[in-house]
């Protein structure tokens, strides 16, 4: 029986194809850095401080508006638990001393402008905010039904949540609150 030199050449040819696509498959996630080499792909500044070390260094503030998602520390959760103890909001003491807490800020002009913002959510949505180096403030809390508190756009955009639609544009978040 007599067997054509093609066969073996085209045998060849589709191994090598899915070699190299498993190659190109593996290559990315090989790459790509991981938590236990230390390396973030997002480089959110920790805290407050943070903000203001980088522009120092660089000698740049980012625009006016910018959005940063904050990792919260320690210190600005006491702070928080302190303003909402102020205020006599036990469910945003509770929720600020162990619960999850979305922390981030808007650069204003300048470093005495820049508003920091906090939300927890519990069955409503508690609301912190402070600008520049000012204390917290325990803003209140806010039904999460179609009430949110007023937080830029954008930060909720960097903490990835998404926005109750209901409102009709141009409303205020929560009319009963402004």
């Amino acid at each position: 029986m007599r067997t054509s030199a093609i066969a073996p050449v085209a045998i060849a040819g589709m191994v090598l194809i899915v070699i190299a696509a498993a190659i190109a498959a593996v290559t990315p996630v090989l790459s790509a850095p991981s938590a236990e080499t230390g390396t973030a792909t997002t480089t959110a500044p920790a805290t407050s401080q943070q903000i203001a070390d980088e522009n120092e260094e660089d000698g740049e503030r980012v625009g006016p508006g910018t959005a940063w998602s904050l990792q919260l520390d320690e210190a600005t959760r006491q702070s928080l638990v302190e303003a909402a103890r102020g205020a006599g909001a036990a469910a945003a003491v509770r929720v600020a001393a162990s619960g999850t807490v979305y922390y981030g800020a808007v650069y204003g002009q300048t470093e005495a402008q820049d508003v920091f913002y906090a939300i927890a959510i519990t069955d409503k949505v508690q609301f912190w905010s402070k600008q520049g180096g000012n204390a917290w403030r325990y803003r209140g809390d806010f039904q999460t039904a179609g009430c949110i508190p007023p937080v830029p756009f954008q930060l909720y955009n960097a903490w990835g949540l998404s926005l109750p639609t209901e409102r009709p544009a141009g409303q205020p978040p929560c009319p009963d609150r402004q």
